[in-house]
């Protein structure tokens, strides 16, 4: 073969953890997890799905690697507008990350403190501290509010109620406030109730 027709030949990109983890979110984004696999995610990189074993362990640890790469896009606020402000600004980047990658969510609910995420945890808590909270509030708040966001989302992402019949009186009495447009306020309405609970040592 000449040089002239092996120049010409498309080079495959390589493959790498940051490909594989980018190429795994969109593969998730686009069919779910129940239909994610290393065969099909490695037809989407056009190798064999072994050779995704080179760089990850197992699928296990390629997930983790997914919910690294998401909490990316998660920010904790610079210290200035008050710790309320703070709080109600992470919860806000949470919910949008979730109504950016609805499928992958249940990753991040689940897998967030077995991966490099847990330097946002540190984050959160080192911001709660910074604003005057003693370590014992703001664990506790951290623990409430990551219970309450992800509890949330998950139940929004799951789908719109369904509409009541006959013998559901009680809940046609109130369908029209469980409709997904309240579903904002709502989050928003639970953020407040939750931070009036605690408050800074200082």
């Amino acid at each position: 073969m000449s040089s002239a027709s092996a120049s010409a030949r498309p080079r495959r990109e390589p493959l790498t953890q940051e490909r594989i983890a980018k190429t795994s979110l969109e593969l998730i984004d686009e069919i779910g997890l129940d239909e994610f696999s290393t065969r099909r995610l490695g037809a989407a990189l056009g190798c064999e799905a072994m050779a995704i074993y080179n760089h990850f362990p197992s699928k296990d640890a390629l997930l983790d690697a997914v919910v690294d790469r998401l909490f990316r896009d998660v920010r904790v606020p610079p210290r200035g507008p008050g710790w309320q402000e703070r709080v109600r600004g992470f919860a806000h980047s949470y919910r949008e990350l979730a109504h950016a990658h609805p499928k992958a969510f249940p990753l991040l609910a689940t897998r967030r403190f077995r991966t490099r995420a847990r330097g946002l945890v540190d984050q959160i808590i080192g911001a709660l501290l910074e604003e005057g909270f003693a370590p014992k509030a703001a664990a506790e708040l951290f623990r409430l509010l990551a219970s309450y966001c992800n509890g949330a989302i998950l139940d929004e992402l799951s789908g719109a109620f369904p509409s009541a019949n006959d013998e559901h009186a009680n809940i046609r009495r109130v369908q029209g406030f469980l409709a997904p447009e309240n579903y904002g306020a709502l989050y928003d309405r639970g953020i407040t109730l939750l931070v009036s609970g605690f408050a800074p040592e200082t």
